[in-house]
């Protein structure tokens, strides 16, 4: 019986000489793609508010992590449809987005597209984009058939602005006068149109600057979620950098508070949720005469860690208990939840 021989080591690598790397081999077939480095971490906080003179709040907001999606909507409409018509918004996004085979048909109708050689336009040119819009315009038929179900829900709508964050991109929609901003280097710029009246006078140069604070028709919107079967939604992106602010919001702050404080506190908030209250708190001191919504997002580098809480000192000798904590601001008002729609797939 013939002996068999160890397997012969490997030829040593010549002297001064580095031996060369062998290529990684191929993932098997089915095995999960390692996840990719996170870019940014989002630090993020929102905020709705009856404010001083309103009895309901019409305003509803979504954060949804998971998908990096965040939004405001802000109702319009009476016997507190509007209220309605926020809250079946947001609920009709989230539906929307936690629907797998709409996400897989979105992707399809995007590659058909892109194969195709679609013109498309920077802001449209990503899956991300298309999925955002269907989404919104699943939500307006959602909203239009609702009204028009019930009478009394008849002529309800919302204004909306929502974003969602893709690597180095942030995808934008927009209907309505609702409004997103962006703090850069401590400069801060709108990046939303409104679909206003007030903003196609001035488009039309039909007002001088000194008529603009005192136009009769400041709230009048042209645009909203839910008066038609069908909605134009506005699609912008913008390149996300490291130390970039966000905030969307509805106008019952802007109609209160210049763009120029909205700078001064989205630049000294310590954190998002200072942003939030202290933006609020500026709208209400002016009066608060309408609902007031802040979503802010603040970038922050992928080592960053959110600080820990402080711990409240121990109570003086001699006072039994723990620390009285303090309640929350006042005002602060639920949304109303309906039931989810249906989730509708995309057309094209």
């Amino acid at each position: 019986m013939a002996e068999s021989k160890p397997a012969a080591p490997p030829p040593a690598a010549a002297k001064g000489k580095r031996a060369k790397a062998e290529p990684p081999a191929p993932p098997a077939v089915g095995a999960p793609r390692a996840p990719k480095q996170a870019r940014f971490k989002f630090e993020t906080n929102g905020l709705t508010d009856v404010g001083l003179v309103r009895d309901g709040n019409e305003d509803a907001l979504l954060l949804l992590e998971g998908d990096r999606l965040y939004v405001v909507a802000d109702g319009m409409g009476g016997h507190s449809a509007g209220e309605v018509a926020s809250a079946f918004t947001i609920e009709a996004l989230r539906s929307f987005y936690g629907n797998p085979d709409l996400t897989r048909r979105v992707r399809s109708a995007y590659l058909r597209a892109k194969r195709a050689k679609t013109e498309m336009t920077p802001a449209e040119s990503s899956p991300h984009a298309l999925r955002l819009r269907k989404a919104v315009e699943s939500a307006n038929i959602s909203v239009y058939r609702l009204a028009q179900q019930h009478e009394q829900l008849r002529d309800m709508g919302t204004t909306l602005v929502g974003a969602v964050f893709e690597g180095n991109r942030i995808h934008i929609a927009n209907v309505g006068d609702s409004r997103m901003y962006r703090l850069r280097a401590g400069k801060l710029r709108q990046l939303t149109e409104d679909h206003s009246l007030l903003n196609e006078y001035i488009r039309m140069n039909l007002l001088q600057p000194e008529e603009i604070e005192n136009f009769p028709y400041k709230n009048v919107i042209v645009r909203a979620l839910g008066l038609q079967e069908q909605v134009i939604v506005d699609l912008f992106v913008d390149t996300v950098r490291q130390g970039d602010h966000y905030l969307l919001c509805s106008d019952g702050l802007t109609d209160l508070v210049r763009d120029e404080e909205i700078e001064l506190v989205m630049r000294n908030a310590p954190n998002a949720q200072a942003a939030c209250y202290r933006l609020t708190d500026l709208a209400k001191a002016r009066g608060g005469h309408d609902n007031i919504t802040t979503v802010v997002v603040k970038v922050h580098p992928p080592t960053w860690a959110p600080p820990a809480p402080a711990i409240p000192p121990p109570p003086p000798p001699g006072i039994s208990g723990a620390p009285m904590i303090p309640p929350p601001p006042p005002g602060a008002a639920p949304v109303i939840i309906p039931p989810p729609p249906p989730g509708r797939a995309p057309t094209n």
